[in-house]
């Protein structure tokens, strides 16, 4: 089973995607902020890493630096609908593999799908 770290600070966002995904056979482990997202990190092996950018306490470079520090190779996949070019470069020049639009326009399913890509 592939392990996931699910890292969005916004309760309904969050958990019907972590519902979504355990649907698919995918183990999710849920941070609702960055200190918690390090944490997991440390304590565990995660195949895939869906991050939120505007998170409590630590913005999601931040994070991501983080998370680079400790697993150069974990896939990072940015969950978000912001867009800043500066940060979206910075972001890029980290290391991530993808970017996921969320918000009201965002399709969950098409999300679960490109996961499922990413893990195949």
């Amino acid at each position: 089973m592939n392990t996931l770290l699910l890292v969005e600070d916004e309760p309904k966002t969050g958990g019907m995607l972590k519902q979504a995904l355990e649907s698919e056979d995918i183990e999710v482990i849920w941070a609702k902020n960055g200190k918690s997202a390090l944490d997991q990190m440390e304590n565990g092996k995660f195949d895939i890493v869906i991050l939120d950018l505007k998170l409590p306490e630590m913005s999601g470079v931040e994070v991501l630096e983080g998370i680079r520090s400790v697993d150069k190779y974990v896939e990072v996949m940015i969950y978000s609908n912001y867009q800043e070019p500066p940060v979206m470069k910075k972001l890029i020049n980290i290391g991530i593999e993808g970017y996921i639009t969320k918000g009201a326009d965002a399709d969950l399913w098409n999300t679960v799908e490109m996961v499922k890509a990413r893990l195949n």
